[in-house]
């Protein structure tokens, strides 16, 4: 163990004590001349303290390098190659890695969630041989390499407490110090190109790479040059599987490659354990969906069980995309077999090896726990995008092939080629199982939203691509397949395993026990995608009918549009909620395209998912009726059908009428929430209390209220007085003084008894006179009758009054002729 007492490297101290509390150059500078000018004896002690000053892994805060930007100029730059892969400080940590006896302690508290509680339980993970160390009945030690340790701060750095609550938004990734180091540390340790990989330093006992050769592996005598190589136990069954196991004689040049390769493995599995195994998918899941009730009867077994959730923040989905683009860059750029005859066996690279095992061996489970996880937790909002984008990028390797030429990629527009069948096949539960988890989502989702229309159309954009849909077709259908094949290979015949086998293997990796599989192109999948196309359906309804809107006002013409001033009043800038006319047309877009991918990718026609909508119960037969007929129908005579169907059926959901209004019945419920059925949306409260519209000035609806509720509290007994009597005044007063809603009415949806007798009682509104178009109109007449007839300000009162008049003493002498008319 490195020393622990600074007193034991006092000169060494006082210099790193002095240059820790400068700015940011200088304190680098220094570290770096430190460094360089020290022992290696009295800096390997140091190295904790340093760590913990830059990453903050304890009480030390750490360097900001989530906030320090190219725009802080020198400071970026200074600080980037200090902590770059080719820096002063890991060239350091290079150094010290060579000690194998040189071991330093990380905070076991800071592991991921579901490593700790492993570990305590009694399980050891395979990563974790040989670096516990356990003292009593305490919690065991954690003891790290130095470049182990390094990386170890690195990751545990974004996802730290203090990291995930700042809640930042790093929109270009280049920009700032941490994504840009894990960049360079990403074409450092993980280069495209064999011939660039690093010259790392080796030590007399080769390091071995951990997945290259388990920890149990044994040698032959130092004469005989040979090795065998064995698997971990979870990548034992897959290897068996999906390829043949290679011996063959090692060179001393792939000895010293595979040394180097540990570096880049060590890399990959301490970004992978930090960032995505903070949830464990099939302990979780299990405990809550089937025995979260018999755990809290058993509080000991629950507390070591569930764990918390660890939700990522956006920037940790943000790293994790950008690790899986180079990782499919890695894994793309691996260099093909060469086989001289059908009797030797090719000679593969560590490298090439290492690049071919890295996602089934290494990375699968950990990726699917981590999507899984965040398709299950993460918030129904717009920035689910970014996990949905993090999904799509793993299951579109061929989009990855060339980072240098980007112009030649694949476009989500290019036939996917035959080429890509085996990572489909080998990850299929990542299209299966997560698609029908994102279906899930998609029926919760507000698709009337711009954010949401574009996820669910960048899905069936993607999963619609040419040559896609036959490739999930024919995967799941190998599924079902039993027994074993015979085929050729390499000029011999053998007996392989079915691929029904490699698929039930990976389910059995990835899922929980008690995991039910629902096929991608089965019944059930079917009928929840006829139930998220009625919805897209009723959604793409709505906003076309927002659009056509105005268009209906356009139309009016002669002596209406004369008048019709309140088109200068009304906010055309908005058609639905915050949304433009252009917003709203660019959403009906997304819709209609997600439709038609959708059902190239089920086999769908167009107009099949508003074939058959649920109706009320009596409306059921009459449908199911139809069914039978329409197998024979073409497109045509289908849409006609459901048109002159659906036509027949009344607008409104099903219910009945109670004495506070009606009450939708189960059918009325599924029809309403499912956009089938509406209601005609009205007012039902108090009109004198409706929002102030644009039309209206706010100041004078105000007064006008106050002294309206004046008058209707000083003279309500008065106004009912009047409003009673059947003569002539009375009838006039009902008019003058009439009440929101008619007693007699019933209301057309739910309200309150005493509101309902409130809204029938007679009253004063004023209202009216707030109006732009009520004042131009006063106005207006007010000149004319100036101009025209020479009236004064006194005058033109008495006119308003006499038109008052005889307005009333129409209305009342028609009033009872109307009802009449009304009722009959």
């Amino acid at each position: 163990m490195a020393a622990s007492n600074p007193a034991a490297i006092s000169p060494v101290w006082a210099k790193y004590q002095a240059c820790i509390s400068k700015p940011f150059v200088p304190r680098c500078l220094e570290l770096e001349s430190i460094l360089a000018n020290s022992s290696q004896k009295d800096l390997s002690s140091l190295l904790p303290y340093i760590l913990e000053n830059i990453f903050g892994c304890g009480p030390e805060p750490g360097w900001p390098l989530d906030t320090l930007s190219k725009s802080h100029g020198v400071e970026f730059d200074v600080v980037t190659k200090f902590l770059g892969p080719e820096g002063p400080l890991l060239n350091f940590v290079y150094k010290l890695q060579l000690d194998t006896y040189l071991t330093y302690e990380f905070p076991f508290a800071s592991l991921p969630g579901p490593t700790r509680h492993m570990i305590e339980d009694g399980s050891l993970p395979m990563f974790y041989v040989n670096k516990l160390q356990y003292q009593g009945y305490s919690k065991p030690v954690l003891t790290l390499g130095a470049f182990e340790f390094y990386m170890f701060h690195f990751c545990h750095m974004l996802v730290c407490p203090s990291w995930q609550s700042k809640q930042l938004n790093w929109n270009n990734m280049a920009d700032v110090v941490y994504p840009f180091l894990l960049d360079k540390y990403l074409h450092y340790f993980l280069p495209l190109n064999k011939k660039s990989l690093p010259k790392f330093p080796l030590s007399p006992a080769s390091v071995r790479s951990s997945m290259m050769q388990s920890p149990t592996s044994t040698k032959h005598s130092p004469g005989s040059g040979t090795q065998t190589r064995s698997r971990s136990r979870l990548g034992l069954l897959k290897a068996n599987l999906l390829s043949p196991q290679k011996s063959h004689i090692q060179s001393p040049s792939a000895e010293k490659l595979e040394a180097e390769i540990w570096w880049s493995e060590t890399f990959v599995q301490i970004v992978a354990e930090f960032w995505l195994h903070q949830n464990t998918h099939d302990v979780e899941r299990g405990i809550t969906t089937h025995s979260l009730s018999w755990h809290r009867h058993n509080s000991s077994l629950s507390e070591s069980l569930m764990f918390e959730s660890f939700m990522p923040s956006n920037n940790h989905v943000r790293l994790v995309r950008l690790l899986l683009k180079h990782l499919h860059y890695f894994v793309n750029s691996v260099e093909p077999e060469i086989v001289a005859s059908p009797y030797s066996t090719a000679e593969t690279a560590p490298l090439d090896e290492f690049k071919r095992s890295l996602l089934p061996m290494l990375l699968q489970k950990k990726i699917y726990c981590y999507l899984r996880h965040g398709f299950e937790r993460w918030p129904l909002d717009s920035s689910f995008r970014l996990m949905l984008e993090t999904w799509l990028t793993f299951i579109q390797p061929w989009r990855y092939k060339d980072p240098e030429n980007i112009s030649q990629q694949h476009k989500e527009t290019e036939r996917v080629d035959d080429v890509w069948f085996p990572f489909i096949r080998d990850n299929f539960l990542f299209y299966s199982a997560m698609f029908e988890e994102f279906v899930q989502r998609a029926k919760r989702m507000h698709l009337t939203s711009l954010q949401h229309a574009y996820i669910i159309f960048r899905v069936a954009k993607v999963f619609s691509l040419p040559g896609f849909p036959q490739m999930l077709r024919e995967v799941e259908r190998l599924m079902y397949n039993s027994g074993y094949r015979q085929h050729q290979d390499l000029g011999g015949s053998c007996i392989a395993p079915d691929l029904t086998a490699i698929l039930r293997v990976q389910i059995s990796d990835l899922e929980r026990p008690d995991f039910q599989y629902i096929n991608l192109f089965g019944r059930q999948t079917d009928a929840e995608m006829q139930h998220l196309l009625r919805q897209i359906h009723a959604a793409k309804s709505a906003l076309e009918a927002t659009v056509q809107e105005p268009e209906k006002k356009s139309e009016k013409s002669g002596f209406a549009a004369f008048f019709d001033m309140s088109s200068y009043f009304e906010d055309n800038s908005k058609a639905y909620g915050d949304m433009s006319v252009v917003e709203v047309k660019k959403v009906i877009n997304h819709l209609e395209q997600t439709v038609t991918h959708f059902c190239q990718l089920f086999g769908m026609k167009p107009n099949e998912q508003a074939m058959f909508i649920p109706q009320s119960p009596g409306d059921t037969s009459r449908i199911s009726g139809q069914r039978s007929m329409i197998g024979n129908m073409s497109l045509g005579d289908q849409t006609s059908l459901m048109n002159t169907s659906m036509a027949s059926l009344p607008s409104t959901p099903d219910h009945k009428m109670t004495s506070h209004g009606p009450e939708l019945t189960e059918a009325g419920r599924f029809q309403l929430m499912n956009g089938l059925k509406k209601f005609d949306l009205t007012y039902q409260g108090d009109p004198d209390l409706q929002p102030i519209r644009s039309f209206e000035n706010k100041t004078l609806v105000r007064v006008l209220h106050k002294l309206s509720d004046c008058l209707n509290k000083m003279f309500h007994t008065e106004m009912e007085r009047l409003c009673s009597r059947p003569d002539l005044i009375g009838k006039m007063s009902q008019v003058y003084l009439s009440a929101p809603i008619s007693p007699s009415k019933v209301p057309s949806s739910p309200i309150q008894r005493e509101v309902f007798e409130q809204l029938t009682r007679p009253r004063i509104s004023l209202r009216f006179l707030g109006s732009y178009q009520t004042l131009i109109y006063l106005i207006i007449v007010y000149f004319a009758l100036k101009y025209l007839a020479g009236f004064g300000p006194i005058g033109y009162l008495m006119f308003l009054v006499l038109c008052t008049i005889v307005y009333g003493l129409f209305r009342a002498l028609t009033l009872n002729k109307l009802k009449d008319i009304k009722s009959n």
